[in-house]
């Protein structure tokens, strides 16, 4: 079959020339010909992405959504025809529709053409020229990208996507003017720095800083995550340089907007003057990144940041450039898929305005795997751009400087968002030291328990979830109306397109590297999160296919949450400029290799200018359109047993699916719900476990607990939670009957931080004790389990504290905060008691008898172990009594003593000869007085006393009466035990 306008071979089933644009079916034949649009359309294979996705309507310049398809009727036209000369090639829809009449519909065309007699509107791709002779065949690739217009598309994303980096560049910029404020305020603030300027030119010295351009540009390099490499030198004083040093950041928001300005200005231009996708779009892509590199590395090259200083013979320099190979070929990467982005998407959504609401149309017109994954990165990529966007901020917040936070925006996006995106998922975060040849991957388990803030990480999980779970039921609903793909043999597709995206996100959207020498720093997602990434995916797919459109039918009330899911369907006049583009377009394999025209024969074909003769038309079926937009014929319902040219158009509920459906079996029911029950009992049990081990069972949990005890006063808790590592008889002051005095315990406990070094967690936390904060440390191993699963926090050093207090002898027991303790409560040593506390307020005094009376002394402990008291008492009048009665009956005693010299006693009679001596008698003429009583060390001093003696002494052979007397005083110690008084005299206190 040939076109009747420009003679060339077509495709048989075509509606167009993909040569000319025109149409091949004639006028009177179009009514007979429309019913076997939509059955050609079908086919054993599946359709492409752009196929039609949803009810037929007018094009407008907002996403279409699901509709019931009409009735087709009479065919119609536009009432006004379009101008003899060419018109916009993307269709435009007006803003109230008009009566139809029978008139041409509205065409797509390739190669410029003559004016026809009644013209639709079409997408010209040049202005109507007359036929010129013919002329030395060239290639048609060439002479397309040389063409004015693939120049002008192919500047304009150029120019545009320089020129967003730039801006975005540009203000991530201000963080480091913001910086150099600061360090200039700092320095000033030092006397004889209020200027460096002065303080370097006034001495004669010289010195350099960089400029706006040389950090717009350095900010640009990081941004498209180039490569810095920093070369320092210094002379003078040590000749020394160094060029080993190198950076590269992930791919930030100058990066993003370089891809996004480069798809624009591409597609404004390419969708203008109808630039074919392959193999110009193709071209011009990578001419577009070959074009930006340059650029890029060149003023790179051109503004590194550099600074430097000079006095006398002595100088230092430091420079930081991004020419490099990587700036290059990351500049390259991002403008050139940008760039073929603009380009496919000017040909498949020619429908729209501008490139953000073509892609947006595209992504709702897309099938099958390519929709689910689409789909999948757009929910999770807002999801954790709002969720990266309140964690910078809150760090930011709680480090003081929300500002700083704010202006790291440019350079930390979409990296952060990734980031915590692997977190929340099951995923990591991997730090590497290559010098030292260690690294750690910080999993979401593994934070939790040593990271304060992992219930936020866990939190984020739960939401990731949720939104896994939509996304599934989604396409869930899609799959009910569009049957095709709904196949478990479908289901590998998305889960490899994920792991391939995620391989390059690890790559350029998530590294963070530095280089010095053979040592490298780098942070970045593990390389085995895309198969996480990938189990996830098929999980989104299993759910779809199997509980998933049982939760939809169960649950009508919730099918506008859904219904978003379902495909929209693309424009029939979209499909025909497509197809014309392409007159491959939607065919199987097999199809297009029987019925290819050989490609040199075509491309000259297409270079060749068409001749000028009327165009035939084509109706349409009866649709209210606006004056401009194309009428689309109403797509026959899809056939469950081949690849539907579109799917069925979503109804407003799904109760009634457009495909018949073998109802599902009892047992295929039951088993269905079994399984969604069990993965949602697996999954809330994972949120569970998740929650607990954050919060209950770990190691901030269990110290916050301690804490929390001692300040409340349950040190039977406390002690519960921690062993006090004492004995039991020294525990007695660790109980609750210590902490019930008013302002005895600490206040405000705080659990500051957590650690963890060599297997061992420590935690920082802190208290209130007398108005002074005291900062303390707990160490806490794991021992065992808890109900099997849970790990079991120990405290390893417990804040007890202890205080050595030094008794006097005659006490015989202390009362601490009214609790009465003895020796066998203590470690005593002498008369120093040792005792174990925990941190509060103490009242320690001897415990009062009737012998003593004890003055109260108050203490703090401190952050030391160790602290000493002494305790001071008072005798009673009756220890004094009781004490001189002693004395008596003591010294009484001794005067029963029938020896010169009573043995331990204070008085004596010094003989020189015991055989001229006898019958000793001794009594006590005047006892002493008590002069002091020392209770610390036991010990009193009396008065003089006087003691007489009688006794016979020897003249000769006759014995003769004689007496005397001795003056004494009675010192010596004392001892109360059993409420008795006991005294021993001392050795050194007698006189004779």
């Amino acid at each position: 079959m040939s076109c009747p306008n420009c003679g060339k071979p077509t495709d048989k089933e075509s509606r167009f020339c993909g040569f000319c644009g025109s149409p091949l079916t004639p006028p009177q034949a179009a009514e007979a010909a429309e019913p076997a649009v939509s059955d050609a359309a079908v086919s054993d294979a599946a359709p492409a992405d752009t196929a039609q996705e949803a009810p037929t309507e007018a094009i407008t310049s907002a996403p279409v959504t699901a509709s019931t398809p009409a009735t087709p009727t009479a065919p119609t036209t536009p009432t006004a025809p379009a101008a003899s000369a060419p018109v916009p090639d993307a269709p435009a829809a007006s803003a109230a529709p008009v009566a139809l009449q029978n008139q041409p519909t509205q065409q797509f065309q390739t190669a410029p053409a003559a004016p026809q007699e009644q013209p639709t509107q079409q997408f010209p791709t040049a202005a109507p020229a007359a036929p010129a002779p013919q002329q030395t065949a060239t290639n048609p690739t060439v002479a397309a990208l040389t063409k004015t217009e693939s120049i002008a598309t192919m500047g304009a994303g150029l120019g545009i996507g320089l020129a967003a980096a730039l801006v975005l560049a540009l203000l991530g910029s201000i963080a480091f003017f913001f910086a150099g404020d600061n360090l200039e305020g700092t320095l000033s603030d030092i006397p004889g720095m209020s200027s460096v300027s002065n303080m370097l030119t006034d001495s004669g010295g010289d010195y350099n800083t960089p400029n706006i351009l040389q950090i717009v540009i350095t900010v640009l390099v990081m941004g498209i995550s180039g490569s810095l490499n920093m070369t320092t030198g210094a002379s003078g004083f040590s000749d020394y340089s160094d060029n080993g040093t190198h950076l590269c950041l992930p791919v930030g928001l100058p990066g993003i907007a370089l891809m996004l300005g480069a798809a624009f200005g591409i597609y404004m231009l390419a969708r203008k003057h109808a630039v074919h996708f392959k193999w110009t779009g193709v071209i011009g892509s990578g001419i577009v990144g070959l074009l930006s590199g340059l650029v890029i590395v060149v003023l790179a090259a051109a503004l590194p940041l550099s600074a430097g200083g000079s006095y006398g013979p002595f100088s230092a320099s430091v420079s930081l450039s991004g020419a490099s190979f990587r700036t290059f070929f990351m500049a390259f990467v991002l403008a050139g898929l940008g760039a073929l982005a603009g380009y496919a998407l000017a040909q498949y959504a020619p429908d729209s305005g501008n490139v953000f609401t073509a892609g947006w149309r595209w992504a709702h017109r897309v099938r099958g795997f390519v929709r689910t994954f689409v789909e999948a990165v757009a929910m999770y990529g807002a999801l954790f751009l709002v969720l990266g966007l309140i964690a910078l901020i809150a760090v930011a917040a709680s480090a003081g400087n929300v500002l700083a936070g704010v202006l790291l925006i440019p350079l930390l996006l979409p990296a952060l968002p990734f980031i915590l995106h692997s977190m929340a998922s099951l995923g990591g975060i991997s730090a590497a030291f290559s010098g030292s040849g260690s690294g750690i991957t910080f999993t979401l388990f593994k934070l939790t328990g040593h990271f304060q803030y992992a219930w936020a990480l866990w939190l984020c999980f739960v939401l990731f979830v949720v939104a896994t779970l939509y996304i599934a039921l989604r396409a869930s609903a899609r799959n009910m109306y569009d049957q095709y793909y709904a196949k478990w043999e479908n289901t590998w597709k998305a889960p490899v397109a994920m792991m391939a995206f995620w391989l390059v996100v690890e790559f350029a959207f998530t590294s963070f590297a530095a280089y010095y020498d053979s040592y490298k720093v780098s942070l970045t997602v593990p390389l085995w999160y895309c198969f996480v990434a990938g189990i996830w995916m098929f999980a989104i797919e299993a759910l779809a296919l199997s509980f998933g459109p049982t939760v939809i039918t169960s649950l009508p009330g919730l099918w506008r949450m859904f219904v978003g899911g379902t495909v929209q369907q693309t424009p029939q006049n979209v499909v025909d400029y497509v197809k014309a583009c392409d007159p491959q377009f939607g065919m199987p394999k097999a199809v297009r290799t029987a019925t290819a025209v050989p490609t040199v024969q075509m491309q000259q074909t297409m270079a060749q200018p068409a001749s000028a003769q009327p165009a035939p038309t084509q109706p349409a079926p009866t649709q209210t359109v606006a004056p401009t937009a194309p009428v689309a014929p109403t797509a026959s319902a899809p056939q469950p047993i081949a690849a539907p040219a579109s799917p069925a158009p979503a109804p407003v509920a799904p109760a009634e699916p457009a495909v018949e459906q073998k109802p599902l079996s009892p047992k295929a029911k039951k088993t269905i719900m079994i399984g969604g029950i069990v993965a949602i009992a697996i999954i809330a049990l994972g949120i569970i476990y998740g929650v607990l081990s954050s919060t209950v069972f770990s190691a901030k949990s269990v110290a916050e607990s301690y804490v929390s005890a001692l300040a409340g006063g349950d040190y039977d808790k406390a002690s519960s939670i921690a062993d006090p590592q004492i004995g039991k008889d020294q525990r007695k002051l660790l109980s609750n009957s210590v902490a019930k005095v008013d302002s005895a315990t600490i206040s405000n406990p705080h659990v500051d931080s957590v650690k963890t070094s060599n297997g061992t967690t420590t935690v920082a936390v802190s208290y209130t004790l007398d108005g002074t904060t005291i900062n303390e440390t707990l160490s806490l191993n794991k021992s065992g389990t808890r109900f099997l699963i849970f790990p079991n926090w120990q405290i390893t050093t417990p804040l007890v504290k202890s205080v050595n207090v030094t008794v006097p002898d005659c006490a015989e027991a202390l009362t601490v905060n009214k609790v009465a303790v003895t020796a066998k409560n203590a470690e005593k040593n002498g008369n120093v008691w040792r005792l174990r506390l925990y941190p509060g307020m103490y009242s320690i005094a001897a415990k009062s008898t009737d012998y003593i009376s004890g003055e109260s002394t108050t203490f703090r402990t401190g952050k030391q172990n160790e602290s000493t008291v002494e305790v001071t008492v008072k005798a009673t009048s009756k220890l004094e009594s009781d004490l001189e009665g002693a004395l008596n009956a003591k010294l009484d005693k001794c005067a029963e003593s029938t020896k010169a010299s009573p043995a331990s006693c204070p008085f004596g009679y010094n003989i020189y000869d015991d055989d001229e001596y006898r019958n000793f008698a001794w009594s006590i003429s005047k006892y002493p007085e008590i002069n002091d009583i020392d209770l610390e060390n036991g010990s009193f001093t009396t008065k003089s006393g006087k003691a007489k003696l009688t006794y016979e002494w020897q003249i000769g052979d006759e014995w003769k009466p004689s007496d005397t007397s001795d003056t004494f005083h009675a010192n010596g110690s004392f001892a109360i035990k059993d409420g008795k008084v006991t005294i021993t005299f001392d050795d050194d206190g007698y006189y004779y």
